[in-house]
């Protein structure tokens, strides 16, 4: 009887086998790392790899003749001492505020008419997205060509209506132009993400706040921008990241001349044109550090205003 009883409890235990490498795959607890994997290895083969690339090259005097020469922080002191490196981080600085003031107030005024239905809104609103789906050099390359002295569109309506013709990318000017590009094309993300937050706003506190006779610029004030102020911060946040590293408006249309180079052209000009790489990587490297602290600044303001609006 002893011994029939162990045969029927070894059927189970016989029927029990180890885990393979399959099951433990797709086992939940272990599936979710499996699907990260792969996104993973494509961020350290095309992110981390080249960043600790360029770094050690930020170290080493390179201009692709002879090896790499050991120079410890001299390429960093060279760029700080460099004059050019000043201006240009100047320039985009004010291609910077220029750009993301003139896209909020531009953006809110447009989005604030939109909110409100009328005829024919949807058409429109399909015109206005048109510059954000064309390539940012197509865009550059056709302002360039609006923008000509002697056969641009633009001077000769100036023409037609007695207005004198424009040097639009002399120097002085060529810089508000590059920004004025960016902003026809950008403006548009910022309406639609300002729209976004006015129609999901609640609408019981403006019907009190009408009943109560707040005047429109009021209500505004008080309670449209303190609820999109998450909203505002994200386009500061994206745009400050996006502007920084500003190129192609210059590759269409100055490439860097008449007072209107940025850091980032600044960049590729000591790479690709002094085949400096030492210098083009610290400089590369210093782009990166300030764009970190900036949208880290920025980071926290927007934390700041989404736990205000939650609360």
């Amino acid at each position: 009887m002893s011994t029939h009883g162990n045969e029927v409890m070894a059927q189970p235990m016989a029927m029990v086998r180890d885990r393979t490498f399959l099951d433990v795959l797709g086992d939940d607890k272990y599936y979710k790392w499996v699907l990260l994997i792969p996104l993973l290895l494509v961020l350290l083969l095309f992110m981390l790899y080249p960043l600790f690339y360029c770094l050690w090259y930020s170290f080493h005097e390179f201009g692709m003749v002879k090896a790499a020469t050991f120079l410890g922080l001299e390429n960093y002191r060279d760029v700080l001492r460099d004059e050019e490196f000043w201006f240009a981080l100047k320039r985009t600085g004010i291609v910077l505020v220029v750009s993301i003031g003139a896209e909020l107030i531009i953006g809110m005024t447009v989005a604030v008419i939109f909110n409100r239905e009328f005829k024919g809104q949807n058409p429109i609103r399909g015109l206005i997205l048109l510059p954000l789906l064309m390539a940012p050099l197509a865009v550059s390359m056709m302002w360039n060509f609006f923008l000509q002295y002697d056969f641009g569109i633009v001077n000769l309506i100036f023409g037609l209506v007695g207005i004198p013709k424009v040097s639009w990318f002399a120097p002085g000017v060529g810089l508000y132009t590059i920004a004025a590009i960016s902003i026809w094309q950008w403006t548009p993300f910022s309406i639609f993400v300002l729209l976004a937050g006015l129609k999901s706003l609640p609408r019981d506190s403006f019907e009190a706040a009408r009943v109560d006779g707040a005047t429109p610029w009021y209500t505004f004030r008080r309670l449209t921008l303190p609820n999109l102020a998450p909203l505002i911060m994200i386009i500061v946040l994206l745009r400050t990241m996006w502007l920084i590293r500003l190129f192609d408006p210059l590759y269409g249309t100055t490439r860097g001349g008449a007072d209107s180079e940025l850091l980032d052209w600044m960049i590729y000009r000591n790479t690709f044109v002094y085949f400096d790489i030492g210098i083009g990587s610290t400089l590369a490297i210093i782009s990166l550090f300030m764009t970190v602290v900036v949208c880290a600044v920025l980071f926290r303001q927007l934390m700041k205003a989404l736990a205000v609006t939650s609360a």
